[in-house]
C-alpha cells in the first residue's frame, strides 16, 4: 500500500508540472489513498459492512432487508410437547412439527438523525410452530409469535477490553402471540442492542426492562397481564454470538434471569452451504421461552432445514 501510494502521488506531480489545467492534486490524491485504506478497514468489520449493504439495499424498491435470520425447519423434533395451556383432551401434540422465521426491517429516513449518525427502523418478526404432520389433529399451527420492533441505531467507533463496539441500538419492542382468553400471551419492552466485534468473534448484548401492567380482575378478565411472571423464565438480557470458519457458520444465544431459580435457553445454530444461493441449518435448543406459548416450559428441540440469509 505504501509503495502504491507514493508511486500515485509522483505521477500526479508530473502530470501536474506538465500541464497546469490539470484538477487532481497532490492533496487530493491522497485523500484518495487514505479512503481507500480506510474502506479497507471497514470492510473486515462485518457489522459495518452489514449496515452500509442494508443502507443500499433500502434505496430499491423492490427489496426487502432482513432483520433477524429468515429460516425453515422442515424437521423438528421436541422433548417435552406443552398441552398445558390446552385444555384436557382438546389437542394431542406430536413431538415433531414444522418451525419457521420471517424477519424484515425497513428503514424509516432516508437521512441521518444526528451528525451524519442514526437511522430509525421499524421491523417485524414472526416466528410460527406447525404441527404439520399431525394430520389426526388437521394439522394446526400451535403457536405464532409476532414482534413489531420500533428502533434507531448508531455506528460507533468505541473500544472497549479490547474489542471493536461498532453499532448500538435502542428500542420499543412488543411481541405477542395473537391468541385470547388462557392461551394469550404478551409483553412490551424497551430494549439496547450492543454490538462487539473481536477479531473473528461477534457479540451482541440486549438487555431489556419490561413495561409493567396492570394485573387481571379474573382468568377471563380480556385486559391485564397475561404472564405476569414472564422475567422468571426469559431473565432481563439475551447475549448471541456468532463465528464464520471459511463458509461454515456458528452461532450462540444464552439467556439467563440471574437468580437462584437459574432459569434461562441456550440456542446453538450451525449453518453450512450446500449451494451457490442456499444453505443448510441446524439448530438446538435447550430451555424456556422457545415460544410465548411456552415461555415457562422447559423443553430440548432439535431441527434441521434451510437458513435464507447469514447472521452478518
Amino acid at each position: 500500500m505504501r509503495k502504491n501510494s507514493i508511486g500515485v502521488l509522483a505521477l500526479v506531480a508530473q502530470m501536474a508540472a506538465a500541464n497546469p489545467e490539470v484538477r487532481l492534486t497532490m492533496e487530493d490524491a491522497k485523500s484518495q489513498e487514505e479512503a481507500k485504506s480506510v474502506s479497507v478497514v471497514e470492510v473486515e468489520n462485518l457489522v459495518l459492512e452489514r449496515l452500509k449493504e442494508e443502507r443500499l439495499l433500502q434505496q430499491s424498491s423492490f427489496a426487502i432487508t432482513p432483520h433477524n435470520t429468515n429460516y425453515v425447519l422442515p424437521l423438528t423434533h421436541t422433548t417435552r410437547p406443552n398441552e398445558i395451556p390446552y385444555r384436557e383432551g382438546e389437542l394431542e401434540l406430536q413431538h415433531t412439527e414444522m418451525e419457521f422465521q420471517v424477519s424484515f426491517k425497513v428503514a424509516i429516513n432516508d437521512k441521518p438523525l444526528l451528525n451524519d449518525n442514526g437511522y430509525l427502523y421499524f421491523s417485524y418478526t414472526a416466528k410460527s410452530f406447525w404441527q404439520a404432520y399431525n394430520t389426526k389433529e388437521s394439522s394446526p399451527f400451535r403457536d405464532t409469535n409476532h414482534e413489531p420492533e420500533m428502533f434507531v441505531t448508531f455506528t460507533s467507533g468505541m473500544r472497549a477490553l479490547g474489542a471493536s463496539i461498532p453499532a448500538v441500538s435502542f428500542g420499543l419492542s412488543h411481541q405477542s402471540n395473537g391468541r385470547s382468553d388462557e392461551q394469550s400471551r404478551s409483553w412490551n419492552r424497551l430494549f439496547a442492542r450492543v454490538a462487539f466485534e473481536y477479531e473473528k468473534y461477534y457479540w451482541s448484548f440486549k438487555p431489556w426492562w419490561r413495561l409493567p401492567e396492570s394485573g387481571k380482575d379474573g382468568p377471563d378478565d380480556p385486559k391485564g397481564d397475561d404472564n405476569p411472571d414472564i422475567d422468571d423464565y426469559y431473565g432481563f438480557f439475551e447475549l448471541r454470538g456468532f463465528r464464520r470458519y471459511g463458509s461454515n457458520e456458528l452461532s450462540l444465544m444464552l439467556r439467563n434471569n440471574l437468580r437462584s431459580s437459574n432459569r434461562g435457553a441456550i440456542e446453538l445454530g450451525y449453518s453450512y452451504p450446500f449451494a451457490k444461493t442456499k444453505r443448510g441449518y441446524v439448530q438446538l435448543f435447550h430451555g424456556y421461552g422457545e415460544s410465548l406459548l411456552d415461555y415457562n416450559h422447559r423443553t430440548t428441540r432439535l431441527g434441521i432445514g434451510i437458513m435464507l440469509n447469514n447472521w452478518l
